[in-house]
């Protein structure tokens, strides 16, 4: 009985072309008419690119909702469309969004940064008639970098750090990692103050921080966008 249900199986593979084989890492699998799903997918390449990464969210934005709920609504959707914007502006791209938080993707590390300063002086001007305990202001952290593209999302040890970076800003403040810095040394009259190196979570090595202070009478007097003069901020 045994050999004869061997026999109907083996004859089932012969006429759908199954024969078994052995991966790489010892484990049977089916290969169909010679077509080897298993190596096609370590041959598929993932679709990495150079990016300008921007991530942003609002700065104390549980303690802004516990005081006043629906006024810290509204401010953080004007906050949200303005930062949706700028983005736009620069020819960047929302790549993911979540509640407070927004993650955007830009060709290059100057237009990232770019969005950021203008953003902080929206911002402060969005603001500036509001009590600083009700302002809703941003945090922004700007990394360059490889990324994964992968659905219309960007992944990545780059966005990682863009994310860690976000997180070290101080309210109404923009934190960049060194190779923003180096990107734009000899492109920029962007002001960079060194914060020195930082561990954070999650990333073994510690990584240098500079910080961009915004100066809102400054950026008054010039245009921010792409066809603008360079960025000019102050220490």
């Amino acid at each position: 009985m045994k050999t004869t249900i061997k026999n109907i199986i083996s004859s089932l593979q012969r006429g759908f072309h199954l024969l078994p084989a052995r991966s790489a890492y010892g484990t049977n699998r089916v290969v169909i008419a010679g077509y080897d799903a298993l190596a096609e997918e370590r041959e598929h390449d993932l679709d990495r690119k150079p990016a300008g990464i921007l991530h942003a969210d609002i700065a104390d934005y549980t303690r802004l909702t516990e005081e006043d709920e629906e006024g810290t609504h509204r401010r953080l959707i004007e906050s949200m469309d303005l930062l949706r914007a700028e983005i736009a502006a620069l020819g960047g791209r929302v790549a993911h969004s979540a509640g407070d938080s927004i993650l955007a993707e830009f060709a290059d590390a100057e237009s990232a940064l770019r969005c950021a300063v203008n953003v902080q002086l929206a911002s402060q001007r969005q603001n500036i008639d509001l009590d600083l305990s009700r302002q809703v202001r941003f945090r922004i952290g700007v990394n360059f970098g490889d990324v994964i593209a992968e659905d219309g999302d960007i992944y990545g040890k780059a966005v990682n750090l863009a994310a860690r970076l976000e997180g070290l800003a101080c309210s109404g403040g923009i934190c960049v990692s060194r190779d923003v810095r180096t990107a734009l040394a000899e492109t920029s009259d962007i002001e960079f103050i060194a914060l020195g190196k930082r561990y954070v979570r999650n990333i073994s090595e510690p990584v240098d921080v500079f910080w961009i202070e915004v100066d809102l009478d400054r950026g008054n007097d010039a245009d921010m966008h792409a066809s603008a003069d360079p960025i000019s901020v102050v220490p």
